[in-house]
C-alpha cells in the first residue's frame, strides 16, 4: 500500500511540475486576417489600446502585437527604423468605459523595434512582433486593458500606429478600441466599418490550481483503477 501511494505522490508532484510550465494561449487575433492600419502623428504622443477578454487568467510570458507606418500624404517617402514602445496592462474586471483611464495598472513593459536590417518600415506596412514577457512576472486577470505608446529613435516618419485584425480566435473583444493622443480625447472609439480589434496575443502560464483540479481528477481515475 505505502508503494502504491508513494508512486501516486510521485505522480501528482511531476503533473504539477510540468503543467506549471506550460505556456497556454489565452487570447489571439493575430492569426486572423489584418483588416486595417490606424496611426496618429508621432507629435501627438498616441496611446493606442484595447480591451481583452481572455480565456484565463495566469502569468503573463508571450506577448504579439503590431506596429504600423502610415502612409498618409505628409508620411510618403519615409521609413522607421527603430524604436522603444511601454506597453501597459490594465485590471479591466470592471470595465473602463471612457474618460481617464484609472484601471489599477497590472504592470508595464519596454520594447524595442528594430528595422535597420530591412532597410526601415516603409509607409502603408506594419510588422507583429513577439516578446517573451515571463521574467516580469505580470500577473494577468481574466479581463484586462492593454496600451502601447511607441517613441520613435531612428528613422524619418512622422506617424505610428497599430494594425486591426478580424475577431480573435481565441478569447473575445468589444467591438472599440482605446485612444488617448493630444489630438483626439482619451476615450473608447470605433473605426466603422472594421471590427475595433487590434492585433494582440497573449500566452500565460497559468495558475497552478489550474493544474491541481485536473491534477486530482486524474489521481482520483488512477486510485479507483487500483481498487478494482
Amino acid at each position: 500500500m505505502r508503494s502504491k501511494f508513494s508512486l501516486l505522490s510521485v505522480l501528482l508532484g511531476l503533473c504539477l511540475v510540468f503543467g506549471a510550465k506550460a505556456q497556454t494561449l489565452v487570447y489571439d487575433n493575430l492569426s486572423t486576417a489584418p483588416t486595417v492600419g490606424y496611426g496618429d502623428l508621432n507629435a501627438n504622443n498616441p496611446i493606442f489600446g484595447d480591451s481583452l477578454n481572455l480565456t484565463q487568467g495566469g502569468h503573463l510570458s508571450v506577448l504579439g502585437l503590431t506596429l504600423f507606418n502610415p502612409n498618409n500624404s505628409d508620411n510618403l517617402g519615409t521609413v522607421l527604423l527603430t524604436g522603444s514602445m511601454v506597453v501597459k496592462f490594465y485590471d479591466n474586471t470592471v470595465p473602463y468605459a471612457g474618460g481617464v483611464l484609472n484601471n489599477p495598472l497590472l504592470g508595464t513593459a519596454t520594447i524595442n523595434w528594430d528595422f535597420t536590417p530591412l532597410g526601415g518600415l516603409t509607409p502603408q506596412h506594419f510588422s507583429p512582433n513577439y516578446y517573451n514577457l515571463t521574467s516580469l512576472n505580470i500577473n494577468l486577470p481574466q479581463h484586462i486593458l492593454i496600451t502601447q505608446q511607441f517613441t520613435q529613435t531612428s528613422g524619418t516618419s512622422i506617424r505610428n500606429g497599430v494594425a486591426m485584425y478580424s475577431n480573435p480566435t481565441t478569447g473575445t473583444s468589444p467591438n472599440t478600441f482605446y485612444l488617448n493622443s493630444s489630438g483626439t480625447a482619451e476615450g473608447l472609439y470605433t473605426l466603422s466599418p472594421y471590427s475595433g480589434q487590434f492585433g494582440y496575443q497573449i500566452q500565460v502560464v497559468p495558475e497552478p490550481g489550474t493544474f491541481a483540479l485536473a491534477t486530482l481528477a486524474a489521481s482520483a481515475l488512477l486510485i479507483i483503477r487500483r481498487r478494482k
